[in-house]
């Protein structure tokens, strides 16, 4: 496709399901495909019968998933307890 074709540029941020698990997160698919039936899922559309999942939003997924360790206590803390 041309780079003036507008279609060529709206699915540039955008790549299969499959790809994304092997290429992006090194994950199996199935894996992948599990995280889309979680209640606050991984997002994704269907092109057709085939799920594609837009980069941008995965990453932010990712990153809304992102946990913490737990803070250590203070030494005061366990000091006083």
């Amino acid at each position: 496709m041309s780079p003036n074709n507008p279609a060529a540029r709206l699915l540039d941020d955008w790549i299969e399901l499959d790809e994304f698990a092997r290429a992006e997160v090194k994950k199996h698919p199935r894996t992948v495909r599990r995280w889309t039936k979680e209640p606050d899922g991984l997002p994704f559309a269907m092109m057709g019968k085939t799920p594609i999942i837009h980069i941008p939003t995965a990453k932010q997924w990712l990153l809304s998933r992102m946990q913490r360790p737990n803070p250590r206590p203070k030494a005061e803390a366990r000091a006083a307890g």
